[in-house]
Protein backbone atom coordinates (compact mmCIF):
# COMPACT_ATOMS: atom_id res chain seq x y z
CA UNK A 1 0.00 0.00 0.00
CA UNK A 2 1.33 3.47 -0.90
CA UNK A 3 2.24 5.56 2.14
CA UNK A 4 0.81 9.06 2.55
CA UNK A 5 4.38 10.10 3.38
CA UNK A 6 6.32 10.66 0.18
CA UNK A 7 9.40 12.70 -0.68
CA UNK A 8 10.02 14.06 -4.17
CA UNK A 9 12.76 15.99 -5.94
CA UNK A 10 11.79 17.47 -9.32
CA UNK A 11 13.73 19.50 -11.86
CA UNK A 12 13.44 21.26 -15.19
CA UNK A 13 9.86 22.52 -14.72
CA UNK A 14 8.74 19.13 -13.30
CA UNK A 15 9.92 17.24 -16.41
CA UNK A 16 12.46 15.28 -14.38
CA UNK A 17 11.36 13.64 -11.12
CA UNK A 18 12.73 11.42 -8.40
CA UNK A 19 10.53 9.91 -5.72
CA UNK A 20 12.83 8.77 -2.93
CA UNK A 21 12.43 4.98 -2.90
CA UNK A 22 13.18 4.68 0.83
CA UNK A 23 12.05 7.30 3.33
CA UNK A 24 14.79 8.60 5.66
CA UNK A 25 14.74 7.44 9.27
CA UNK A 26 15.01 11.08 10.40
CA UNK A 27 14.43 14.48 8.81
CA UNK A 28 16.09 17.62 10.19
CA UNK A 29 14.89 21.17 9.51
CA UNK A 30 17.03 24.14 10.50
CA UNK A 31 15.01 27.31 11.02
CA UNK A 32 17.46 29.69 12.68
CA UNK A 33 17.41 33.40 13.28
CA UNK A 34 19.64 36.23 12.13
CA UNK A 35 18.64 38.81 14.73
CA UNK A 36 21.50 40.90 16.09
CA UNK A 37 21.92 42.58 19.46
CA UNK A 38 23.68 45.74 20.62
CA UNK A 39 24.36 47.16 24.06
CA UNK A 40 23.14 50.71 24.55
CA UNK A 41 24.25 52.67 27.60
CA UNK A 42 21.34 53.06 30.00
CA UNK A 43 19.14 50.58 28.13
CA UNK A 44 21.13 47.37 28.09
CA UNK A 45 20.90 44.79 25.31
CA UNK A 46 18.66 45.72 22.37
CA UNK A 47 17.55 43.06 19.85
CA UNK A 48 17.38 44.16 16.20
CA UNK A 49 14.92 41.97 14.30
CA UNK A 50 16.05 40.78 10.88
CA UNK A 51 14.44 38.73 8.10
CA UNK A 52 14.75 35.00 8.76
CA UNK A 53 17.51 33.05 7.07
CA UNK A 54 16.75 30.37 4.50
CA UNK A 55 15.35 27.07 5.75
CA UNK A 56 17.71 24.12 5.60
CA UNK A 57 16.76 20.43 5.35
CA UNK A 58 19.08 17.47 5.97
CA UNK A 59 18.45 13.74 5.83
CA UNK A 60 20.11 10.43 4.99
CA UNK A 61 18.79 7.30 3.31
CA UNK A 62 19.77 4.90 0.54
CA UNK A 63 18.94 3.93 -3.04
CA UNK A 64 18.35 0.14 -2.95
CA UNK A 65 19.52 -2.19 -5.68
CA UNK A 66 16.75 -4.71 -4.93
CA UNK A 67 13.21 -4.48 -3.64
CA UNK A 68 12.24 -5.01 -0.01
CA UNK A 69 9.05 -4.21 1.99
CA UNK A 70 10.17 -0.64 2.81
CA UNK A 71 10.41 0.48 -0.83
CA UNK A 72 7.94 3.30 -1.62
CA UNK A 73 7.99 3.15 -5.44
CA UNK A 74 6.37 0.70 -7.84
CA UNK A 75 9.51 0.20 -9.93
CA UNK A 76 13.14 0.69 -8.94
CA UNK A 77 15.56 2.87 -10.88
CA UNK A 78 19.23 1.87 -10.87
CA UNK A 79 20.84 3.55 -7.82
CA UNK A 80 23.79 4.83 -9.86
CA UNK A 81 21.36 6.48 -12.30
CA UNK A 82 19.71 8.37 -9.41
CA UNK A 83 23.09 9.43 -8.03
CA UNK A 84 24.22 10.72 -11.43
CA UNK A 85 20.94 12.59 -11.93
CA UNK A 86 21.20 14.41 -8.60
CA UNK A 87 24.84 15.29 -9.36
CA UNK A 88 23.73 16.70 -12.72
CA UNK A 89 21.02 18.80 -11.03
CA UNK A 90 23.51 20.09 -8.46
CA UNK A 91 26.02 21.05 -11.16
CA UNK A 92 23.34 22.91 -13.18
CA UNK A 93 23.28 25.76 -10.61
CA UNK A 94 19.50 25.83 -10.84
CA UNK A 95 17.02 25.22 -7.99
CA UNK A 96 15.07 22.00 -7.62
CA UNK A 97 11.54 21.51 -6.29
CA UNK A 98 11.44 19.65 -2.96
CA UNK A 99 8.16 18.13 -1.74
CA UNK A 100 7.60 16.16 1.46
CA UNK A 101 3.95 15.20 1.69
CA UNK A 102 2.20 15.24 5.08
CA UNK A 103 5.04 17.46 6.36
CA UNK A 104 3.93 20.73 4.75
CA UNK A 105 7.18 21.04 2.76
CA UNK A 106 6.71 22.29 -0.81
CA UNK A 107 9.36 24.77 -1.97
CA UNK A 108 12.34 25.34 -4.22
CA UNK A 109 15.78 24.55 -2.84
CA UNK A 110 19.44 24.44 -3.78
CA UNK A 111 21.45 21.26 -3.26
CA UNK A 112 24.11 22.34 -0.75
CA UNK A 113 25.72 18.93 -0.14
CA UNK A 114 25.25 15.47 -1.61
CA UNK A 115 27.48 12.67 -0.35
CA UNK A 116 27.14 9.00 -1.28
CA UNK A 117 28.94 5.67 -0.99
CA UNK A 118 28.62 2.04 -2.02
CA UNK A 119 29.33 -0.31 0.87
CA UNK A 120 30.29 -3.98 1.04
CA UNK A 121 27.63 -6.59 1.65
CA UNK A 122 25.04 -4.95 -0.59
CA UNK A 123 26.61 -4.30 -4.01
CA UNK A 124 24.80 -1.77 -6.17
CA UNK A 125 23.03 -0.07 -3.25
CA UNK A 126 24.10 3.53 -2.58
CA UNK A 127 23.97 5.17 0.85
CA UNK A 128 23.61 8.95 0.70
CA UNK A 129 23.17 12.10 2.75
CA UNK A 130 21.83 15.35 1.35
CA UNK A 131 21.45 18.94 2.55
CA UNK A 132 18.95 21.26 0.83
CA UNK A 133 18.70 25.02 1.37
CA UNK A 134 15.64 27.14 0.61
CA UNK A 135 15.94 29.09 -2.66
CA UNK A 136 14.44 32.56 -2.90
CA UNK A 137 14.01 34.37 -6.19
CA UNK A 138 15.07 38.00 -6.14
CA UNK A 139 12.01 40.25 -6.43
CA UNK A 140 12.45 43.68 -7.97
CA UNK A 141 10.12 46.31 -6.55
CA UNK A 142 8.97 49.16 -8.77
CA UNK A 143 8.33 52.60 -7.30
CA UNK A 144 5.63 54.66 -8.99
CA UNK A 145 5.72 58.37 -8.20
CA UNK A 146 2.65 60.58 -8.53
CA UNK A 147 4.21 63.95 -9.43
CA UNK A 148 1.23 66.26 -8.59
CA UNK A 149 0.82 64.84 -5.10
CA UNK A 150 4.50 63.96 -4.61
CA UNK A 151 3.59 60.52 -3.26
CA UNK A 152 5.16 57.21 -4.10
CA UNK A 153 3.74 53.71 -4.09
CA UNK A 154 5.66 50.45 -4.26
CA UNK A 155 4.39 47.63 -6.45
CA UNK A 156 5.46 44.25 -5.13
CA UNK A 157 6.36 41.72 -7.80
CA UNK A 158 5.84 38.09 -6.82
CA UNK A 159 8.96 36.13 -7.75
CA UNK A 160 8.56 33.17 -10.09
CA UNK A 161 11.12 30.41 -9.93
CA UNK A 162 12.28 29.15 -13.31
CA UNK A 163 14.44 26.03 -13.25
CA UNK A 164 13.85 25.11 -16.89
CA UNK A 165 16.91 23.63 -18.59
CA UNK A 166 17.61 24.04 -22.28
CA UNK A 167 18.07 20.66 -24.00
CA UNK A 168 21.65 19.60 -24.64
CA UNK A 169 22.80 18.62 -28.10
CA UNK A 170 25.24 15.96 -29.24
CA UNK A 171 26.92 15.59 -32.63
CA UNK A 172 27.04 11.96 -33.71
CA UNK A 173 30.50 10.52 -34.37
CA UNK A 174 31.54 7.47 -36.36
CA UNK A 175 30.72 4.26 -34.50
CA UNK A 176 28.03 5.86 -32.32
CA UNK A 177 24.65 4.27 -31.67
CA UNK A 178 21.69 5.51 -29.64
CA UNK A 179 22.35 2.94 -26.91
CA UNK A 180 25.91 4.21 -26.31
CA UNK A 181 24.79 7.85 -26.43
CA UNK A 182 22.07 7.15 -23.83
CA UNK A 183 24.61 5.41 -21.61
CA UNK A 184 26.94 8.42 -21.93
CA UNK A 185 24.29 10.96 -20.83
CA UNK A 186 22.00 8.92 -18.55
CA UNK A 187 24.22 6.10 -17.36
CA UNK A 188 21.71 3.63 -18.81
CA UNK A 189 21.71 2.55 -22.46
CA UNK A 190 18.10 1.37 -22.26
CA UNK A 191 17.05 5.05 -22.13
CA UNK A 192 17.87 5.35 -25.87
CA UNK A 193 14.14 5.60 -26.75
CA UNK A 194 14.01 8.97 -24.96
CA UNK A 195 16.64 10.32 -27.37
CA UNK A 196 14.90 8.73 -30.34
CA UNK A 197 11.53 10.31 -29.48
CA UNK A 198 13.15 13.74 -29.11
CA UNK A 199 14.79 13.40 -32.56
CA UNK A 200 12.22 11.31 -34.43
CA UNK A 201 11.84 13.82 -37.27
CA UNK A 202 15.59 13.91 -37.94
CA UNK A 203 16.19 10.16 -37.68
CA UNK A 204 13.10 8.91 -39.54
CA UNK A 205 13.45 11.45 -42.35
CA UNK A 206 16.39 9.63 -43.93
CA UNK A 207 17.14 6.58 -41.80
CA UNK A 208 13.85 4.75 -41.23
CA UNK A 209 14.70 3.22 -37.82
CA UNK A 210 15.57 4.11 -34.22
CA UNK A 211 19.13 2.78 -34.47
CA UNK A 212 20.05 4.28 -37.82
CA UNK A 213 22.03 7.48 -37.24
CA UNK A 214 24.87 8.96 -39.23
CA UNK A 215 27.99 10.82 -38.22
CA UNK A 216 27.26 14.54 -38.25
CA UNK A 217 23.68 14.26 -37.03
CA UNK A 218 22.98 16.80 -34.27
CA UNK A 219 20.71 15.20 -31.69
CA UNK A 220 18.83 16.91 -28.87
CA UNK A 221 19.43 15.25 -25.49
CA UNK A 222 16.26 15.75 -23.41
Amino acid sequence: MTSKYQMWLTFNAEKEKIQLPVLPASFQTKNGGSNSSVDIVGLGEIIIMQSRPALQFSFSSFFPATRFPGVQVSSLTKPLTLVEKINTWKASRKPIHFIATACGVDLYVAIEDFNYSEEGGDPGTYQYSITLKEYREIAVRQVKVDIPSATASVQKEEPRVDNTVQPKTYTVKGGDCLWNIARKFYGDGSQYKKIYEANRAVIDAHRGGPNMIWAGDVLKIP
